[in-house]
């Protein structure tokens, strides 16, 4: 009896640190799009929009082009290997996002450029 016990109690702790690592990061990721969500984009140049939201291949469908002036609201900043992407909420309710580098851009505040940095990715807005 007393090892079934000891066999339950390892499990639920051990359950228990799993459970609280989780939860850590489930909250690191909620931090992280709350805080994408402060940002705004201006666009500086005729910049194209891509449907759908970022990922890795640094561009896709053509959604439309966004004119010099423009300032869009950010839902999503993304560090990829080879780019960075930003999903951006379109005046007409749509949602896309564009590549840094693609067009010229101005993210206000700037992203953090330090976890740039550290990712070894450099910031190509310009601004």
């Amino acid at each position: 009896m007393r090892l079934h016990l000891r066999h339950l109690s390892a499990a639920a702790g051990v359950i228990a640190v799993a459970l609280i690592g989780a939860l850590l990061i489930i909250a690191l990721w909620v931090h992280d799009v709350w805080d994408d969500r402060k940002h705004t984009v201006r666009t500086e140049s005729e910049t194209p929009v891509f449907v759908g939201g970022g990922d890795e291949g640094c561009g896709g469908k053509p959604l439309t082009v966004m004119q010099s002036g423009r300032t869009l609201r950010v839902r999503r900043i993304r560090y990829w290997k080879n780019c960075a992407t930003v999903d951006i909420a379109l005046p007409d309710g749509q949602e896309g996002y564009i590549v840094l580098g693609k067009g010229d851009v101005s993210i206000s505040p700037p992203p953090s450029f330090a976890l740039i940095y550290t990712l070894g990715i450099y910031y190509v807005g310009g601004h």
